[in-house]
């Protein structure tokens, strides 16, 4: 049985995105003013004028080097042309290389982030070994697995800062790729590699919501060049949202079939969601959301969900009993003594009242501010038409994801690190706004301005420091 939650044409196929042989006005004017105000974002960061925090608010990111360095500009320029030649090309061929082509970008967009890299400073390798910026590498080194996972709640305290606050699954990263026998710099790249997975991931699920090639493929490739994770990669927060997204993709799967493989699954990878970064469970909103859909279109029923949830609730037993037989670790308790700790920090060093707009600026520096632009045209227009389009149920769940982690207060500060999760995620709306016209240049736009300012700011602000 496979249960579509997508639109569809009377014939019984999907139907792809309303898209026109021109430009939509909305289109043409967000993609415009994206573009121009990124051109306006960069030459402030290139003149060291861009606002990176504040110091009353207790976080402010440092430039790295003096204004008017313009050499700093011509990888992202390299870049930008072999991008939008590849996103030209992938859009030509035909449905039946779709695994092909995203293959493809996997494979060949590393070369291409590390030459936009370029200036970045620190290296790959030293954010890895540098207990300031990482400190889940270290413990690696200093413990087997045993010992560590054995007795993790008595070591927490003798554990680096990043690592001491943070769940156990970013240092059994580093466990793993030690044992692949990687070095330092090797294993950054490995990190990236890994990141990357998001985009991938994102494109599954806007596939199998839509059935629209172009959508999957803009959120792919906005996904691959997204600002934040390239800032601070391989800084682990990059990795955060493949687990999140991972358990999001099987939630479709289910919806989509029924089949209880997948909500085994589900609950799998929502224990993994909390035991690398349980903050991305925030996106539960947009899972209820999808479950709210297929449920007003009788696509589920009631006796389904009751089923889903028990699935679910079972794989993630299951994992629970297995890292307490393996190890005797508790997944609860070492998430009580990590939430612990965030809302004790906030309170001695953060004040909620400046946060809650400075995040919003933050967001706009992790996800691309042309991406946040068309985000928020792609979300008027939602509202607008009152659009049921499954890329308007994943945008506007989005943004209520977006309200609900602001006014909470959990991040005040370094969200532009912290929010890599909800920035990549939040690309879908960029992607469905360009993906309204059959022309190429609003996408070509979109994905430059992003390449442009993931290059630009890599090099001038110190995002990780060692």
């Amino acid at each position: 049985m496979d249960r579509v939650l997508v639109e569809k044409r009377d014939a019984g196929a999907i139907a792809p995105v309303d898209s026109r042989p021109g430009v939509p006005r909305l289109v043409a004017w967000a993609a415009l003013a994206g573009a121009g105000l990124t051109v306006l974002a960069v030459v402030a960061m290139l003149l060291r004028r861009l606002p990176t925090g504040s110091r009353l608010a207790g976080w402010t990111y440092p430039y790295d080097r003096a204004a008017g360095e313009w050499h700093v500009v011509w990888p992202a320029l390299v870049v930008a042309p072999a991008v939008l030649g590849l996103l030209w090309l992938s859009r030509r061929l035909p449905a039946r290389f779709d695994g092909a082509v995203v293959a493809g970008w996997f494979l060949a967009v590393i070369p291409l982030q590390l030459l936009l890299r370029r200036y970045a400073l620190p290296s790959l390798g030293d954010i890895v070994v540098s207990d300031r910026a990482n400190s889940f590498h270290s413990p690696s080194q200093r413990w087997s697995i045993g010992e560590f996972m054995g007795d993790y709640m008595g070591l927490v305290e003798q554990l680096p800062p990043h690592a001491r606050t943070n769940m156990p699954g970013k240092t059994m990263l580093y466990f793993l790729l030690d044992a692949l026998g990687l070095g330092p710099g090797a294993m950054g790249v490995a990190v990236l590699a890994v990141a990357n997975l998001s985009a991938v991931l994102l494109w599954l699920i806007v596939r199998d919501l839509t059935g629209d090639r172009r959508i999957a493929l803009y959120t792919l490739v906005l996904g691959l060049f997204l600002p934040g994770a390239l800032y601070f990669v391989p800084v682990l927060n990059a990795v955060s949202p493949v687990p999140i997204l991972l358990a999001l993709w099987l939630h479709v799967r289910f919806l989509k079939t029924g089949r209880a493989g997948y909500a085994l699954g589900l609950g799998g990878a929502l224990y993994l969601t909390v035991f690398v970064e349980a903050l991305p469970l925030v996106l539960g909103i947009v899972f209820a959301a999808l479950l709210g859909v297929a449920l007003r279109q009788r696509t589920m029923s009631w006796s389904d969900t009751l089923r889903l949830v028990g699935l679910a609730l079972a794989g993630f037993a299951a994992c629970y009993a297995a890292m307490w037989g393996l190890f005797g670790y508790d997944l609860f308790d070492n998430f009580a003594y990590v939430l612990a700790d965030a809302n004790d920090f906030n309170a001695r060093w953060r004040p909620y009242g400046m946060w809650v707009t400075r995040n919003l600026w933050y967001l706009a520096l992790a996800g691309g501010v042309a991406s946040c632009v068309m985000l928020a045209a792609a979300a008027y227009d939602a509202v607008r038409r009152r659009s049921a389009h499954p890329a308007a149920v994943l945008t506007l769940s989005g943004i209520a994801v977006l309200i609900v982690l602001d006014l909470w207060g959990i991040n005040r500060g370094e969200t532009v690190r912290l929010w890599i999760f909800l920035a990549v995620y939040l690309q879908i709306g960029a992607a469905w706004l360009c993906a309204r016209t059959e022309r190429f240049w609003p996408a070509a736009v979109l994905v430059s301005a992003a390449v442009l300012q993931a290059g630009i700011g890599s090099a001038m602000i110190g995002f990780v420091r060692i």
